[in-house]
């Protein structure tokens, strides 16, 4: 049967820096009930593809994804370059996903919604943001450094920016439980103003 036009999910978009809490709150929402989509988990799928992997040997030497983050993390115009072949992909499969959906309300998890436009593609934002000591505990367990943690930074909008633009914001600066409890209460709202 197909959907018709007005069936399609209401669609918010989640985005935050590395190590923010956003894939905690993305399993969250899925845990309550909402259709979830990770572009982290839709690049891995694309990546997996021997057309795509010939690609990249291609242009950057490698396909492997630790090869290609040390590459494209130093070098803006190896970042673009490697986006431009990706996310074409990534948004074709998400935007198939997403119209395949048949929950009510999804959520797209996009650590750079902002930076590729992709907010366009969404009907609200929604921005992780955090700082300080659970930060560092966070990136420790990611076995990244301080410094691997501000050169990614270096290459997206600044966190102010984020929030400007963003619809909502979740500050996570406590536990990952308290985190857990802000994101299930956002998740109840948006199902009975969406759902």
């Amino acid at each position: 049967m197909n959907k018709s036009k007005s069936s399609k999910p209401f669609v918010l978009g989640l985005t935050g820096s590395i190590a923010s809490g956003k894939s905690t709150a993305l399993e969250v929402f899925k845990q309550c009930g909402l259709f979830t989509l990770s572009a982290d988990a839709l690049t891995h799928e694309v990546l997996s593809r021997p057309a795509v992997n010939k690609k990249l040997q291609e242009v950057f030497g490698s396909s492997a994804p630790a090869e290609l983050a040390r590459q494209v993390f130093k070098n803006a115009s190896a970042r673009k370059r490697l986006e431009g072949l990706l996310h074409p992909l990534i948004l074709k499969e998400a935007q198939k996903q997403l119209a395949g959906c048949t929950c009510p309300l999804a959520v797209f998890e996009v650590p750079l919604l902002f930076e590729a436009g992709w907010d366009k593609y969404v009907d609200m934002t929604l921005l992780v943001v955090s700082s300080g000591a659970g930060l560092a505990a966070r990136l420790k367990q990611r076995g990244l450094t301080l410094a691997q943690y501000q050169a990614r930074l270096k290459t997206q909008l600044p966190q102010e920016t984020k929030a400007q633009r963003a619809d909502l914001m979740i500050v996570n600066n406590s536990t990952k439980q308290h985190l857990e409890q802000k994101v299930r209460r956002l998740a109840r709202a948006l199902n009975n103003i969406y759902g």
